[in-house]
């Protein structure tokens, strides 16, 4: 059951919420398979453009979305622990890049799991609560 939000619209309560609310939320999240949590913490607007920017691709009829390379770049991008770039994953899977790690490491539901935690944290979920309550 969710949890039951409270209006708030005076001027010093939502001043006092910005103030209070830290600045990039963290969560852990666990992840069966490994039988561990990951630590993953929220990205701002202009982050995931950046990486939406980078999976693009462009096509015969514009450009593309590869879903795949998107995941893995925002999970690159979130992750706290584990660091996807540490020497020893990067050698295990014989690449200097930390996306190619999470691509042949996680299976497609895995990074579909971190992916929509890392965009729920960053504040995307809360659009999506509000649209089906009005």
């Amino acid at each position: 059951m969710a949890a039951k939000t409270t209006k708030v619209t005076n001027q010093e309560d939502v001043l006092r919420a910005l103030l209070d609310v830290e600045d990039t939320p963290e969560k852990d999240v666990f992840m069966k398979r490994f039988n561990v949590h990951f630590r993953i913490r929220a990205i701002d607007g202009k982050v995931i453009n950046r990486i939406r920017e980078q999976a693009t691709y462009p096509t015969k009829n514009g450009k593309e979305l590869d879903e795949e390379k998107f995941g893995a770049l925002i999970i690159q991008k979130a992750c706290v622990v584990p660091n996807w770039a540490d020497s020893q994953l990067l050698d295990k899977y014989g690449t200097h890049d930390p996306s190619d790690v999470i691509q042949k490491r996680l299976l497609a539901g895995e990074i579909a799991k971190l992916t929509t935690e890392i965009m729920d944290i960053s504040g995307f979920a809360d659009d999506k609560e509000e649209e089906l309550k009005n």
